[in-house]
């Protein structure tokens, strides 16, 4: 079972307001896991895309079945651009981090 995003969601995906209130680290492994599962959801976008442009083409009057696929794009593009503010406010957070510490960042 994955691991809620409390951080992320306390602080409303902003490493700003985040900064402020972390006293500990963001791990590399947050960083990696974010990417992870924002990867892993691209090839069900990928194909959910392709397929509402087929149905575009090639059925152009089958509108529930457009409608439907419409749908499921956006279902799915909403989950992925969460995994992508999740994967960006992690690695936001670090480079934060790193430069309150050493002021510079590696990335």
């Amino acid at each position: 079972m994955p691991r809620e995003a409390k951080l992320f969601e306390r602080f409303k995906g902003s490493p700003a307001k985040a900064l402020l209130k972390l006293t500990g680290n963001i791990p590399p492994n947050w960083i990696d896991r974010a990417r992870e599962a924002r990867k892993s959801r691209e090839g069900d976008l990928a194909k959910a895309m392709q397929r509402l442009q087929n149905l575009q083409v090639n059925r152009p009057r089958a509108a529930a079945a457009i409608k439907a696929s419409q749908a499921e794009v956006k279902v799915l593009l909403q989950d992925w651009q969460t995994s992508y503010q999740k994967e960006c406010f992690y690695n936001g957070l670090r480079v934060l981090l790193e430069l309150s510490r050493d002021g510079k960042s590696e990335r």
